[in-house]
């Protein structure tokens, strides 16, 4: 059973509540949500994530999503196109955390340059160049035919919400029961093919890494739907990495609801590594309180062999999340970990303060 939540960290979210009371993104899956679209709505790459679209970063966010939009003369002089056919845009985030008995460190979680380049209408080639080398790399043709694309190169498979918080457990303990804190992890080698006609949108990749094909692949698919100021989505997605003689796989279920300033997004799955079937549940409440300003509390649980007492892990989350201009923004976070050690799971109960700040176009 979950311990007792410290009265401190219940101080830290009326902090947070505070803060937003006083006003009169890189991929965020709460926008999908909102507007009830796909990821192809706002980035470039069709499964979400890293350089924007033009109408993402020249209208919904100085429009609809910032606190505060252009000022005067703004727009004229900023463009993310630097010739008819290239594009750029960047994504640098800074964390500075802080524990319980003065623990804490501060450092750059994120520092991405990307570059497309549009080789026709329907052809492009898309580099990311990340911190330590990491990044996507990949060419991408574009179909009409039921709103396909086919992709080639270094990418991240498309499984799941793609949450810009890598501390969200279907992140952070996705392939490695362990934890990592690089995102390098999730990245894979390959083809991968997806559709998206109307509500529906589906993917396919077969990615390399093992001798033999077809022994790491991923796949997803979902369905949207609006019902009046309701949005609702449901999908299921598959990863499996063969890495040496062992394999991980994860499956899981995923899905949303919006309505008016309120965004519930969560993600269930269940994980395979070493023999070992585990579980593990992701989930983020957003409220909007004002344009540019929102309430964001987590919940995320992790098994990883439920059929053994070897241990679970939960993390609670409050805090506040906001885009005060285009293009930066910052996320306060106040983090409660409760712990029940084990074989798998060796880490002590603790509560921890985060702040980011967020600097992308």
């Amino acid at each position: 059973m979950p311990r007792a939540i410290p009265r401190v960290f219940l101080i830290t979210i009326l902090m947070a509540v505070s803060v937003l009371s006083f006003d009169s993104a890189k991929a965020l899956p709460r926008y999908t949500a909102q507007y009830g679209q796909n990821c192809a709505l706002c980035h470039v790459n069709p499964t979400g994530g890293g350089l924007r679209s033009e109408y993402a970063t020249e209208y919904l966010i100085p429009v609809e999503l910032a606190a505060e939009g252009w000022e005067k003369g703004e727009k004229e002089n900023l463009s993310s196109r630097i010739s008819p056919n290239i594009t750029l845009g960047v994504d640098l985030r800074s964390l500075l955390y802080q524990q319980e008995k003065g623990n804490g460190s501060s450092f750059a979680m994120q520092g991405d340059v990307y570059l497309n380049v549009e080789l026709s209408p329907r052809f492009s080639a898309y580099v990311e160049q990340g911190l330590n080398g990491s990044g996507e790399v990949f060419g991408i043709a574009r179909a009409d035919l039921l709103d396909g694309y086919f992709k080639a190169g270094r990418f991240i498979p498309d499984f799941g919400w793609r949450f810009s918080d890598h501390q969200m457990f279907n992140r952070r303990y996705l392939t490695d029961s362990g934890g990592s804190d690089s995102p390098a992890g999730l990245f894979g080698q390959g083809f991968e093919v997806g559709i998206s006609p109307g509500g529906f949108s589906a993917s396919v990749a077969l990615l390399g890494g093992s001798q033999r094909n077809g022994e790491n692949y991923s796949g997803k698919a979902m369905y949207q739907k609006g019902f009046g100021d309701l949005n609702v989505g449901l999908g299921g997605a598959l990863l499996r990495r063969q890495l040496g003689s062992e394999y991980r796989r994860v499956a899981g279920a995923f899905g949303y609801l919006a309505l008016g300033p309120v965004t519930w997004l969560a993600e269930l799955d269940e994980t395979k590594q070493k023999g070992r079937l585990g579980n593990m549940l992701s989930q983020e409440l957003a409220i909007q309180v004002s344009q540019g300003y929102d309430l964001r509390l987590t919940y995320n649980f992790h098994d990883p062999d439920r059929a053994q007492k070897s241990g679970s892990r939960q993390r609670y989350g409050a805090g506040v999340a906001a885009m005060l201009k285009p293009y930066y923004g910052f996320s306060l976070m106040a983090n409660y970990w409760d712990l029940d050690p084990g074989e798998a799971i060796d880490d002590q109960d603790r509560l921890e303060g985060e702040l980011m700040i967020h600097f992308f176009y």
